[in-house]
């Protein structure tokens, strides 16, 4: 089998069947040289991406938490629970003579 690859080899490409396989060795370590050298761009490539995508949701959850605190501070407003009181819930101001005022030490 092998003789037949050597066969092969010097008939093509007419180097011997040493030197093919130097070729093939040192093909393969500058390939892996290469990829030595674009892998880490290749990894902060991918990094810009997942970074993007985090700033991008990062933003959108900032202005959720903005709305969210206008929402609170809105429904926490003395004037909105006042009135919700006095309309919806029926309660009235008490008369003057039925407030007890109480002072704590």
């Amino acid at each position: 089998m092998f003789d037949g690859a050597r066969k092969l080899i010097q008939g093509w490409l007419h180097v011997s069947y040493k030197d093919f396989w130097m070729v093939i060795s040192i093909s393969i370590l500058f390939m892996l040289g290469a990829l030595a050298l674009v892998w880490p761009n290749v990894k902060k490539i991918k990094l810009a991406y997942e970074y993007q995508d985090m700033a991008k949701e990062h933003r959108e959850l900032l202005k959720e938490n903005h709305l969210l605190n206008l929402e609170r501070e809105s429904l926490r407003s003395l004037d909105r629970i006042y009135l919700l009181a006095k309309n919806e819930v029926g309660m009235k101001e008490p008369d003057a003579g039925k407030v007890t005022t109480i002072f704590l030490k």
